[in-house]
């Protein structure tokens, strides 16, 4: 029991890092590369449909490096401090896969953004865990 809760708390931990790096870097990269375009006030669909066309593309951009330098951190985190158990990153990466499939179907990014969001998951989060690996040896 004690090593399934350290096990959560190891996935949680990597998440919480992946989402204040990748969703934090994100809003600041996407407010430098695209000022004079307002947030919506709500966070309705349709609303955050059309901030989203309204972006430059370096805004995209910047989002979705910050996504994915976060889920490199995130996987790495817990790949580096899980006894080298790939098992908890594996998890991770299916939390950010789940998460990036709801994000796109919840609001519509246009094509191109939708399968560089959900493209991005795997690679990222294997490059984490190569370099936790790396690093280990």
């Amino acid at each position: 029991m004690a090593n399934l809760l350290q096990a959560s708390l190891r996935v949680t931990a990597g998440f919480f890092l992946s989402t204040l790096v990748g969703w934090g870097l994100g809003q600041a990269l996407q407010d430098r590369l695209s000022e004079g375009i307002s947030r919506p006030a709500v966070n309705d669909a349709l609303h955050v449909s059309e901030f989203l066309a309204a972006l430059p593309p370096a805004a995209h951009a910047g989002r979705l490096l910050s996504a994915g330098l976060g889920m490199m951190l995130g996987t790495w985190m817990v790949r580096r401090f899980s006894s080298n158990q790939p098992g908890e990153a594996w998890a991770l990466t299916a939390l950010y896969a789940a998460g990036a499939v709801f994000d796109v179907f919840r609001v519509d990014h246009g094509p191109a953004l939708s399968i560089a969001t959900v493209a991005m998951v795997l690679p990222c989060a294997w490059m984490g865990m190569k370099l936790a690996s790396r690093s280990r040896n």
